[in-house]
């Protein structure tokens, strides 16, 4: 009698393969659209206007426009600006989000709940683009790269995502410490971070996609035009002609060259993210409910 109900329960029903049926349209939609960008990059002028652009193979290679892109005057110096930002400013971002995470998450700390009282508020209501501007501009910070990095140096939501996981260590192990005479900035660091990978894993990566990804603020306060980031670049990419870029007299297909840009400029996170999945899933969901 258990054997037959085993199997019944393991037995897919109909309800389970139109279940199926739904994810995989799902993933297929989901993934089709950035498959259709590669295989655009690598494709030449007829088989891109035979298929209409709609690519479901690719029936030849061609790296015509990874050689045209990479040629594109400005667009390897965009590429070392956005690595600097995003290495300096993660890093910047990750110091300072610690620091007040860590003295955040003592309970006996004086006014502790009117600190969080304000972050929250700050996390709700910005300052606003002319105010913000304003101080930015006074402390002489327009046209330098500290602009991109220094006015976003914490994220509330994240300090307070930290702050959460930092009062689900055991209290016992700061109190020990104390107790040996290591100093708070040691039990930060010789403590509290190692036993935080997971939630450092996962603030790395949000604040390194949003570096790397960063373009309003490089509108904003950015405009001398070597300072450029690899997405100013691919904005460009998409909205001059093909006589205003650098290159050979018979360049690719725009279309494919906007393709190759694409890629050039996700492949770094593409590359990075596998390895911060592990901890950027346990981070969130840990930090998310310890409080």
């Amino acid at each position: 009698m258990v054997n037959a109900k085993s199997k019944s329960l393991s037995k897919p029903s109909f309800v389970d393969y139109i279940i199926w049926f739904i994810l995989t349209l799902l993933c297929v939609s989901t993934l089709y659209p950035f498959v259709n960008v590669i295989i655009v990059s690598f494709a030449d002028m007829k088989d891109y206007v035979l298929q209409g652009g709609v690519l479901l193979y690719p029936r030849s290679i061609h790296f015509d426009s990874y050689r045209y892109v990479l040629r594109h005057s400005g667009l390897l110096d965009a590429y070392g600006i956005t690595i600097l930002i995003t290495v300096v400013g993660t890093l910047i971002n990750l110091v300072m989000t610690a620091l007040g995470a860590y003295v955040l998450s003592n309970r006996e700390l004086p006014g502790r709940n009117a600190l969080m009282t304000i972050i929250v508020i700050a996390m709700l209501f910005n300052g606003g683009l002319i105010p913000t501007y304003l101080v930015v501009r006074s402390l002489h910070l327009v046209d330098t790269l500290w602009a991109l990095m220094i006015p976003t140096a914490i994220n509330a939501w994240l300090l307070i995502l930290m702050r959460n996981f930092f009062q689900g260590i055991p209290v016992s192990l700061s109190e020990s410490a104390r107790l040996d005479g290591c100093s708070e900035l040691g039990i930060l660091v010789r403590i509290m971070l190692p036993l935080s990978l997971p939630i450092v894993a996962t603030l790395a990566l949000f604040y390194g996609v949003g570096h790397w990804n960063e373009y309003l603020n490089v509108v904003i306060y950015i405009n001398n035009p070597k300072l450029s980031t690899l997405q100013m670049i691919l904005r460009k990419m998409y909205t001059v002609s093909l006589e205003q870029l650098d290159g050979d007299s018979l360049p690719p297909p725009v279309e494919t060259i906007r393709a190759a840009t694409v890629i050039l400029s996700a492949l770094p996170i593409i590359i990075v993210y596998p390895f911060l999945q592990k901890y950027f899933v346990q981070g969130v969901m840990v930090g998310s409910v310890k409080g």
